[in-house]
């Protein structure tokens, strides 16, 4: 085993409240960017090691993954409460807007006038011309 450089573990805030682990290889790694490694944990001089291996491009069958706990955070891991969850929101939103509607459309009916009434055939009583006239010949004098 060849000694091939130094690196401090880092860490990485993907989203809230998930934190990985970072180690950097050397800028002669680059060309293994995209690939997959494989992560092995062995001893080595009685001392934990992590052992990388590299696919060469072959695509794996599957990619480990960490812990789910390291994942996601709690709470967060059942995708069944999270689309219950969202499904509840997207209800509570539609009968927000259903109501918002309903008060518009009744604003609507209060403001305008009834299409209901019916002309009248014959005018009103008072209005004709022949009763205003005494009623102001009799306000000029």
């Amino acid at each position: 085993m060849q000694h091939i450089g130094k690196s401090k573990v880092t860490k990485l805030n993907a989203k809230a409240g998930v934190v990985y682990p970072l180690i950097r290889l050397p800028k002669t790694y680059a060309n293994e960017i995209g690939n997959v490694a494989e992560i092995f944990e062995t001893q080595q001089d009685n001392r934990r090691a992590l052992l990388v291996t590299f696919n060469d491009g072959a695509a794996p069958s599957e990619v480990i993954q960490p812990d789910s706990k390291v994942i996601q955070p709690e709470g967060l891991n059942s995708v069944d409460s999270r689309l219950l969850e969202l499904e509840s929101e997207i209800s509570g939103l539609k009968s927000l807007l259903l109501e918002i509607k309903l008060q518009r459309v009744q604003k609507a009916k209060k403001e305008r006038p009834s299409r209901d009434l019916k002309p009248e055939s014959e005018p009103r009583q008072g209005t004709s011309q022949a009763k205003l006239a005494p009623a102001r010949s009799a306000r000029s004098l």
